[in-house]
């Protein structure tokens, strides 16, 4: 096959270059200009580190009523080493509607957390999304975030699957929608001549409820008209299906965007087109939904001459070869669904630049050819020409050559990068990038992670251990942390080329947008999947940083911090709303008052506390003080980490997707698990109940800060109008004596006085009306007064507004006190697995799916772990899958199977 290089219309001085990667000779590190692009991004990589999360899930789908449980892992941008820089992480559960359905923020220590999501059996069902972040990630786009989709069914409100398919029929100012209905039984029955109702949502606007009927095959079409619009998510469809003897089941539907125009890129190698120059020109495709499609046409140029031929591989992405003449312009021509002919035009071609070229396919080295065409004199000609090699913001290749040929030739050592995502970029001599180009280096060293059983097979409930053996790729060894699920095969199939903590870490954590299938790069090294991976690195992008922003200084704002815990911060004021300087603050929990922390604010009255273990039992209150006399205060904290704005990602909107034998399976157990529940009383379904009246809910102990039952209780009734407080509780409780208008209990010392479960001054106390007191809780000295520490030992006085006083506010603003109300970290549930071994207390069936979870196995010195569980009681086939890496980065996923055969 002949080159097509030797296509040029003139000929080029050959220059054969050879460049050392990390450790070149002093003389290419010399370089000005080279020394400033590698100073630049020092600074920016040590500035600006990069965190990347990854969550490893029991199950890729649920039901409701289930338990979504996850072990996290952080890691260091530059080499998935476990990251210190955060130990704060926020996971989101989002809907169909970009909305945050649950929220979890979970601990992270050396790199790990653990969490999960409990399930409610009314959860929507739906398609949703996990993502997943640090507060430093915040600073950085929204695309770098972990993201994964999973699916969500709920078949305990109802046997009915629903499903909707669009079609568009284009109008003069939007189109007519005609929207498919299914309804099936989750045995994939339709259901025939079924009731239904149906509204939709257009640009927020709801239209009136109308009805419909199935016919004999279960489906029936509805109509509506949707204007044009730029929105992804214009509309949305509700249908609830009323099948006869049954409770009525709602189902969402987002109505896809109605475009029948595929988005079509064209993505010249290097960056640009230059005129005579053969070029590499990638394309990517993508339809309606955001995803892959398959095409194929002609490029033609404004004669009307076709010039080449192109053809996507692999999830709408390919390309072709170019030789774009000087003066011309060209399209892609297509044919649409209907067969009607698209044009698609491509960049047009530069008279001069720099054309590269780079060959990722062999072995040793990646083969670079750097082309400097059509530059007419040599003011406009780059008078040198520097390269950069990086990955993660670690530089591992530099090169640099002054007065460059018409050609060059690269020959990077692949053993000098590490695997994942590389980078290359070529630079004048005035650091004005000229050509860039991403590819993958895969050195294949990923662990070797070895699941053993410790039998050929096991009986139902029978106990199952098996033995970890984590290895380098060498075969030596290791010891590292991770997290390894045993699912029933049978009821829960893996998603096909899924992702894992090899393919997000190592790629789609440093690519924007969304990666289809990314377990396929990773599942051989034949050609095919070799070159759909490069055509990956052709067309998507990667953008952690822009090197023009980075040369000039021009650095993102970094208004998020490091969180190395949950922190309680804020403002101290004076009444006149200026700062206090230097006032004294004390951090109270009143659920363990002896645990307290002392600060002093700055002089602009700011103070920080971090503060490990906030979560859902602990009640912090802070106080302040001046620091010199007396004063009224006010205390202002400062409001959580605000919740990252939600971006559409692709799919947008439903995918046609059939329920297989095995998910018919899964959820055919998770509504036995229901009724198990039902009948066990830890599952009630309301369904379309009307609640008349709410009983009472009783007292807690815990009342506005109690910790335990007080020893009396004032209630607003007995309390006498025109006294003050102190006044009020004067012979009307045993024990307590009004002295030079102070109050002792017993004739010990001030009591401790809470207003509203936070420490206040008795001054406080005698300001508050008493037509603004709900209750007055009277704690005596004594045992239980001394849960309250040292301040509690003479008693304590609890004083609790009423709900929505007016001077509730106005009596505690200046109190010098003020309540945590920002995020907690999710108290930590355990897996929960069935002893079989040991007496049960009764005989139940056993229909878990997730038959072990642990997301804290620890691999040895010698790279040994070992767990146990029991079997449950389908005979079937268990795949067990671990995830994890080490303290230095290594990375390693795998799976093992066992059989499960029933007790003779």
């Amino acid at each position: 096959m002949h080159s097509p290089y030797k296509l040029l219309k003139y000929p080029l001085a050959l220059a054969f270059l050879i460049l050392l990667a990390g450790f070149a000779p002093k003389h290419w590190q010399a370089n000005p200009v080279l020394e400033k692009i590698l100073a630049q991004l020092t600074s920016f990589t040590k500035n600006y580190p990069q965190e990347k999360a990854y969550l490893h899930l029991d199950k890729p789908y649920y039901a409701a009523g289930e338990d979504l449980w996850f072990k996290a892992y952080l890691v260091n941008g530059a080499d998935n080493t476990p990251s210190l820089m955060s130990k704060v992480l926020y996971v989101e559960l989002l809907n169909e509607q970009d909305s945050i359905y649950s929220r979890a923020v979970v601990p992270v220590e050396n790199g790990v957390g653990k969490g999960d999501f409990a399930l409610q059996d009314t959860i929507p069902e739906g398609k949703y999304r996990l993502r997943a972040y640090t507060s430093w990630m915040q600073n950085f786009d929204e695309d770098y975030f972990y993201h994964q989709d999973l699916q969500i069914w709920n078949p305990r409100t109802s046997d009915v699957a629903t499903t909707a398919s669009f079609q568009f029929i284009p109008q003069t100012s939007g189109d007519s929608v005609v929207a498919t209905v299914t309804v099936k039984d989750q045995r994939e029955s339709p259901l025939r001549q079924t009731p239904f109702t149906y509204r939709t949502t257009i640009h927020q606007k709801t239209a009136s409820v109308r009805k419909g009927v199935t016919n004999a095959n279960g489906t029936s079409q509805i109509r509506f008209f949707l204007p044009h619009t730029e929105k992804p998510h214009a509309a949305q469809l509700a249908v609830t299906v009323q099948p006869e003897g049954k409770r009525p089941t709602k189902h969402q539907f987002l109505v896809p965007n109605p475009s029948q125009r595929l988005d079509v890129q064209f993505m010249p190698e290097g960056g640009h087109l230059v005129a005579d120059m053969w070029s590499m020109v990638g394309v990517k495709v993508t339809n309606a939904a955001g995803m892959g499609q398959d095409l194929q046409g002609g490029i033609y140029d404004q004669t009307g001459k076709k010039v080449a031929d192109f053809k996507t591989q692999k999830f709408g992405m390919g390309r072709f070869g170019l030789v774009p003449q000087k003066g011309m312009t060209y399209q892609a021509r297509v044919k649409d669904g209907a067969g009607k002919e698209v044009t698609y035009p491509l960049p047009a071609a530069q008279a001069e630049g720099v054309v590269l070229a780079v060959d990722n396919s062999k072995k040793d080295n990646i083969k670079m050819k750097i082309f400097l065409v059509g530059y007419s004199s040599e003011s406009n000609r780059p008078q040198s020409i520097s390269i950069v090699g990086q990955s993660g913001g670690r530089v591992y290749f530099t090169g640099h050559v002054a007065q460059p040929k018409e050609l060059l030739m690269v020959d990077v050592p692949r053993a000098n990068f590490p695997t994942g995502v590389a980078q290359f970029t070529l630079f004048s001599e005035t650091g004005t990038p000229l050509a860039e180009r991403l590819v993958f280096v895969n050195h294949q060293q990923h662990l070797q992670l070895t699941l053993t059983p410790d039998q050929p097979s096991y009986k139902t409930r029978e106990k199952v251990t098996m033995r970890l053996q984590a290895k380098d790729h060498t075969g030596k060894p290791v010891s590292g942390h991770f997290s390894v699920a045993v699912t029933d095969a049978q009821k829960v199939e893996l998603v096909e080329n899924g992702s894992s903590i090899l393919t997000h870490l190592l790629l789609t954590s440093d690519l924007r947008g969304h990666i289809e299938q990314p377990g396929y790069y990773f599942s051989s090294e034949n050609p095919e999947v070799t070159l759909a991976l490069d055509n990956l690195m052709l067309t998507q992008g990667w953008r952690r940083f822009v090197w023009k922003d980075i040369l000039a200084g021009k650095m993102p704002t970094a208004s998020f911090p490091m969180e190395q815990s949950l922190t309680v911060g804020g403002t101290v004021l004076k009444p006149s709303g200026k700062q206090e300087p230097f006032a004294l603050l004390t951090l109270y929990d009143l659920r363990n008052i002896t645990n307290m922390a002392k600060d002093t604010a700055d002089a602009q009255g700011k103070f920080r506390f971090g503060v490990n273990g906030i979560t859902d039992s602990t009640y912090l209150v802070v106080k302040a003080k001046p620091a010199k006399g007396k004063g009224s205060l006010e205390l202002r904290l400062d409001k959580s980490l605000p919740i990252a704005k939600v971006q559409p990602r692709a799919p947008f909107g439903p995918l046609p997707e059939s329920i297989s034998a095995a998910q018919q399976s899964y959820l055919k157990a998770n509504r036995e698990q229901l009724r198990l529940d039902q009948l066990s009383g830890k599952s009630i379904l309301l369904g379309d109940i009307d609640i008349k009246a709410r009983k009472e809910a009783a007292e807690t102990p815990y009342y506005n800060g109690l910790l335990t039952h007080p020893d009396r209780t004032v209630k607003s009734s007995e309390l006498v109008q025109g006294l003050d407080l102190l006044n009020n509780l004067n012979g009307r409780v045993a024990g307590i004596m009004l002295r030079n208008g102070n109050i002792s209990m017993r004739g010990a010392g001030p009591p401790l006085y809470l207003l509203d479960g936070m420490p206040v001054d008795v001054e406080y106390i005698r300001g508050i009306s008493v037509m603004e007191v709900e209750r007055i809780d009277i704690i005596k000295p004594g045992p239980t007064a001394v849960m309250y520490g040292t301040e509690g030992g003479n008693g304590v006085i609890v004083v609790s507004l009423k709900k929505g006083s007016t001077g509730a506010s106005t009596a505690s603003r200046f109190s010098g006190t003020a309540g945590y109300t920002g995020v907690r970290f999710q108290n930590a549930r355990e897996f929960y697995m069935p002893l079989y071994d040991q007496p049960q207390k009764e005989e139940k069936p056993d229909f878990r799916t997730t038959i072990f979870w642990s997301p804290a196995v620890q691999t040895d010195t010698d790279g040994h772990a070992e767990f146990s569980f029991f079997a449950a009681d389908a005979p079937t086939t268990y795949r067990a899958l671990v995830e994890g890496f080490t303290a230095y980065g290594q990375l390693g996923h795998g799976t093992a199977t066992l059989q499960v055969k029933k007790a003779l």
